[in-house]
């Protein structure tokens, strides 16, 4: 059973600004390369019921979208916005009492996206990072260009390190294409089927180095590992930049149709446990 969490009471509609430390210049286009790394791609695991957190260990973060001040999580900068309104807080689809974040980017836009305030990652550092989101039925999956749902952005310019995106019709962790050696440290592989109309919890465990013996990540998809282990050929961070997380959507901008996201959850924690208990549909 899937509990919620973040019942609160209903809040209008609220508009909030772009958040970011740092504005970063438009990155290099990517490939659609191959990658490697243990996952299944044919069948999505269905959406199972997810920890209780009052079972698991407290989170280092949690977005907290019912509270009185549902942004309080997030850094307030004025970046994250090109070419789409930033994100408005509304009724979580599918779950009674629960609210989500909606990122909009229109046709021709590139990026609504919120940091939350945690702390940079640097050499040696280990995270989970749970995500709760719903693609609308009418989100573009298979459009001809990359989108970006989260991002572990290096503080300089360019691609960053690891991120996971839909691009195909399929969830997908990429990363590598800004560092020194883009040709040879680009991966991307997938993790799922990018389904429409439902939730999807997507987990990620990294361990950030610039060492590809000592970096790892491991990927869940509705509580199934997908990725086990996975070595980014450069790394999961890169030499002298700290990392930072980066959630919504941040695209190429010759996409032409519109995409909507609901982020009905997100959490930042010390084990698989606390970052898989998501606010869910119950069942």
């Amino acid at each position: 059973m899937r509990t919620h969490g973040l019942l609160g009471a209903a809040v209008s509609l609220l508009l909030v600004a772009g958040v970011v430390v740092g504005c970063s210049t438009d990155e290099p286009a990517r490939s659609t390369g191959g990658g490697s790394g243990v996952t299944a791609t044919d069948t999505p695991p269905p959406l199972t019921g997810a920890p209780d957190p009052a079972t698991v260990p407290a989170p280092i973060w949690q977005a907290s979208l019912s509270g009185p001040n549902p942004l309080a999580n997030f850094r307030d900068t004025p970046y994250n916005n090109d070419g789409a309104p930033p994100p408005k807080l509304v009724d979580a689809p599918g779950i009674t009492g629960a609210k989500a974040l909606e990122f909009t980017v229109p046709g021709g836009g590139r990026r609504s996206e919120l940091e939350p305030n945690i702390k940079f990652y640097r050499e040696g550092d280990e995270a989970w990072f749970g995500f709760a989101w719903n693609l609308p039925a009418d989100f573009p999956v298979n459009a001809d260009g990359w989108q970006v749902l989260a991002q572990w952005k290096n503080s300089g310019d360019g691609s960053p390190p690891i991120e996971v995106k839909v691009e195909g019709g399929q969830f997908k962790l990429d990363g590598g294409a800004g560092g020194d050696d883009p040709g040879g440290t680009y991966f991307s592989t997938p993790i799922g089927p990018a389904l429409t109309g439902r939730q999807t919890d997507i987990v990620v465990h990294i361990v950030f180095s610039t060492d590809p013996s000592k970096a790892s990540v491991d990927v869940w998809q509705n509580g199934q590992q997908r990725i086990s282990g996975y070595k980014p050929p450069g790394g999961t961070r890169y030499e002298g930049d700290d990392s930072y997380l980066k959630t919504g959507i941040y695209r190429d901008s010759a996409i032409s149709q519109t995409a909507n996201l609901f982020l009905v959850d997100a959490r930042v924690a010390d084990s698989y446990e606390s970052a898989s208990a998501l606010v869910g549909p119950k069942g």
